[in-house]
């Protein structure tokens, strides 16, 4: 039963990180597109309402991309080792 508890507090503090890193990950991205609103030298005088537009739009392309689905290895690779550990004290 202690390996239930410990998968539990493992699952609490990936969910955290989890989220850390998703919150992390998200604005680096916004930040990126800002950068690249803003050095654009075609882009000048453009209204805010086109650069409000060109974010978004680059953020919903990210949540559809690969990086915000590798956000779940976070969970799958602990998950994996843990249970080839459990495998491997054991049944070997």
């Amino acid at each position: 039963m202690g390996w239930l508890r410990l998968a539990f507090f493992m699952y609490v503090g990936l969910t955290v990180i989890y989220f850390v890193t998703g919150i992390y990950s998200r604005s680096v991205r916004r930040e990126k597109l800002e950068k690249e609103w803003d050095t654009d030298p075609a882009r000048e005088g453009a209204l805010q309402e086109d650069r409000t537009a060109f974010i978004e739009s680059g953020m919903k392309d990210y949540d559809k991309g690969l990086k915000k689905k590798l956000l779940w290895l976070i969970y799958i690779l602990p998950t994996v080792g843990f249970l080839a550990t459990i495998y491997v004290i054991n049944w070997t």
